[in-house]
């Protein structure tokens, strides 16, 4: 099979998916309004055909990796079946899901034999008070065992997201840290962005990610860990003698656009070239007809911005961000 590639020589590979809206936390930073976490999209919501069309076209392209994302994707009452339908498409090898955990520990053995390779968490603290306080009354206790589960399931690499917060969690980092040293986990770290349309908040919370490194570095030494790591965009170290791998993502201060190999589909069925730009692309009128399906995603790598005009620091990055969907509407 030929290479999908762009404009500017990027090989597209790796397709998200949201699947709902909806949540079952309600984090402070996700949202401009945390009460509406529970509410579906009225209408044009994609239903579970849709998102089969969709994969079987993308991966007829090229595509060969898929992650299903939200809102909590694992609300969705028909998870396992967008699950198993879309691990047994011929040409995907990498089908994953990013959740907060919550409902991990009674549906992990099930995703893993409807075929889900492995899942990205999303926790920002290890303290329970912290915890509730971040989510709004989550139950940190739900996520440590869906993450349990899920290892014993084999959902592997797990990898823990941590959108580090000044003065929220940034205390927390060493604990963070220190996961790796005897847990089989990649523990990212990821910059806040103002991924819910709280744009005055960001320069309040925003932390870069070198103080990360500060703290790691009075732990143990650390080393790099080279590889592609699927073409994502965390950058990748160990704690010496560490069983588990620290990652670092920089969206704001050290952009990856130049690699960037993906595109995103939001649940109300739109195709975005780029998560820091307006564009989007309707695939619903055309998901009864492949070939026109298919020109649509063609289409959409082909608007992929040029990768040399993203701004190249935080401030600049996050204006770029400014007046686009919120990133519970893309799908993170």
């Amino acid at each position: 099979m030929r290479k999908l590639t762009d404009q500017y020589g990027r090989e597209i590979t790796y397709l998200r998916l949201s699947v709902t809206e909806k949540c079952n936390l309600s984090c402070f930073y996700c949202r401009s309004d945390p009460g509406k976490c529970g509410i579906e999209p009225v209408e044009g919501s994609l239903e579970v055909k849709d998102y089969l069309k969709i994969g079987r076209i993308a991966a007829g392209l090229g595509i060969n990796r898929i992650r299903l994302t939200g809102g909590e994707p694992l609300v969705h009452p028909d998870i396992l079946e967008i699950v198993s339908g879309l691990a047994n498409l011929d040409g995907i090898n990498d089908l994953s899901l990013t959740t907060n955990g919550i409902l991990l520990e009674k549906m992990a053995s099930q995703l893993a034999k409807a075929g889900l390779n492995r899942v990205n968490i999303s926790l920002d603290s290890l303290d329970e008070s912290n915890f509730r306080q971040i989510t709004n009354g989550g139950k940190l206790a739900s996520t440590l065992k869906g993450i349990d589960r899920s290892l014993d399931e084999g959902l592997k690499p797990v990898k823990i997201n941590v959108v580090l917060l000044k003065g929220i969690n940034e205390h927390e980092i060493e604990n963070f840290v220190r996961l790796t040293l005897s847990r089989e986990l990649d523990v990212r770290f990821i910059e806040y962005m103002p991924v819910g349309g709280q744009h005055g908040n960001w320069s309040r919370y925003f932390l870069p990610l070198d103080r990360v490194l500060e703290i790691a570095h009075t732990i143990a030494p650390l080393s790099i860990v080279e590889g592609n790591h699927g073409g994502g965009p965390a950058r990748y170290c160990r704690l010496e003698g560490a069983i588990g791998k620290l990652g670092l993502i920089s969206p704001l201060s050290r952009h990856f656009c130049d690699r960037c190999n993906r595109l995103r589909v939001t649940s109300d069925g739109k195709v975005k070239p780029c998560l820091f730009s307006d564009q989007e692309l309707d695939l619903r009128p055309h998901l009864d007809h492949p070939e026109q399906l298919k020109n649509v995603l063609l289409e959409a790598i082909k608007r992929k911005p040029d990768p040399g005009k993203s701004a190249s620091n935080s401030l600049a990055r996050m204006k770029q961000f400014e007046g686009k969907r919120p990133m519970i509407n893309i799908g993170g």
